[in-house]
């Protein structure tokens, strides 16, 4: 920042914060709207001698900023505290805000330049890989380029997701995390200008995204047989990556050890027995098991959590049973394979007091009822 003024001789207690791209947004200038400038930002604290803080600050800053070939776009004023700043020499475009706060004076500067970095990501492979989270990047969601720490493990908490209906719902027991550090930070306009192209272009869907004091992208990947769940996550100390790739559960031999599964994933709208179009990959799944093996024959089984009474949570277990067996049939299952059955609250696999317990009790099954507690052993 050769062009910037040597005010440290104002006092050189400055505090800095540089982050590598990120945006800073103005307000509107002598009535003209100024639009979001994006680039390398600075933020800067100066702490300025007792004689020259206040109303004065800017009339002692202005004229440093003048002599480096600053222009002034928009003078701060006693009932005005903000001064907007503008370099365009020597192949810059930079814009600064000061903001006059009293003896400690604010500097905002966006360098004006393209997101320095970009990412392609690879396709999954149509057979789940192998990833231990401890020493390899997911393959198909790679760190942003830059990444100079990295760390993982294998998650046992629960993969969520929130509907904008009803409570959290459980997608998977567990997860695979990645977690990444950049060396200059990684903002969440970085981080989403350079994630949520390449996830789509990638055949990724975007499910939800938000950024406030964090930025959280939760997509899913349906494509080649696959289906995988992913939460990337930035808190501005870094990024993280959360995996639920449903598409390596073996589903069939879950069913052949155990004689029932449950099928984490299929979802209904709220209190409802309207399967939502995010359910199809698992129900998939359940068609090509049936498919492949045309003696087997299951009960698709519905259950609920204790909220409500007795005789709604079967009713509503009854039709959601009910509603995965029509799926079922209208994808080519002959109806004679296939039962529909509700145990409403009777069968709980978790404890009912947490919300933890009560999504692993609303669940979907499907069971072999010929299967005998011996070939389940």
């Amino acid at each position: 920042m050769a062009f910037f003024p040597s005010v440290v001789t104002v006092q050189d207690n400055w505090v800095f914060t540089h982050i590598a791209w990120d945006e800073l947004d103005f307000p509107a200038m002598n009535g003209v709207e100024h639009p979001t400038k994006r680039g390398e930002y600075w933020r800067m604290y100066v702490d300025l001698d007792a004689p020259n803080a206040g109303p004065n600050s800017w009339n002692f800053l202005r004229p440093s900023f003048l002599k480096n070939g600053w222009t002034v776009v928009e003078d701060a004023k006693p009932d005005v505290s903000t001064g907007v700043l503008h370099y365009t020499q020597k192949g810059k475009d930079s814009w600064l805000k000061i903001d006059i706060t009293g003896p400690r004076v604010e500097m905002l500067m966006i360098d004006v330049i393209p997101v320095p970095a970009t990412l392609t990501l690879k396709l999954p492979a149509a057979t789940p890989e192998e990833i231990d989270p401890e020493k390899d990047d997911f393959p198909y969601l790679a760190p942003i380029p830059g990444a100079s720490e990295k760390s993982g493990k294998t998650d046992p908490d629960p993969f969520w997701i929130s509907p904008k209906e009803g409570p959290a719902e459980l997608i998977a027991s567990g997860s695979l995390r990645r977690a990444y550090r950049y060396p200059n930070g990684m903002s969440n306009v970085m981080f989403l200008t350079v994630y949520k192209p390449a996830l789509i272009k990638a055949g990724w869907e975007i499910l939800n995204e938000s950024s406030g004091g964090d930025a959280v992208l939760l997509t899913r990947y349906t494509k080649n047989g696959r289906d995988i769940w992913a939460y990337l996550h930035n808190d501005g100390d870094g990024t993280t990556i959360d995996v639920a790739d449903l598409g390596a559960t073996d589903l069939s031999a879950g069913l052949k050890k155990s004689c029932h599964v449950a099928l984490y994933g299929v979802l209904f709208d709220f209190n409802k027995a309207t399967l939502q179009p995010a359910s199809d990959p698992v129900l998939e799944k359940v068609a090509d098991i049936l498919s492949k093996d045309p003696a087997l024959k299951v009960e698709v089984q519905g259950h609920t959590d204790n909220v409500g009474g007795d005789a709604y949570n079967q009713t509503l277990s009854e039709a959601r049973a009910r509603a995965v067996m029509d799926w079922l049939v209208k994808r080519g299952v002959a109806a004679g394979r296939l039962t529909a059955k509700g145990y409403g609250k009777t069968k709980p696999v978790a404890d009912n007091d947490s919300d933890e317990g009560r999504a692993k009790n609303r669940r979907v099954e499907i069971a072999n009822l010929s299967c005998t507690a011996t070939q389940s052993n």
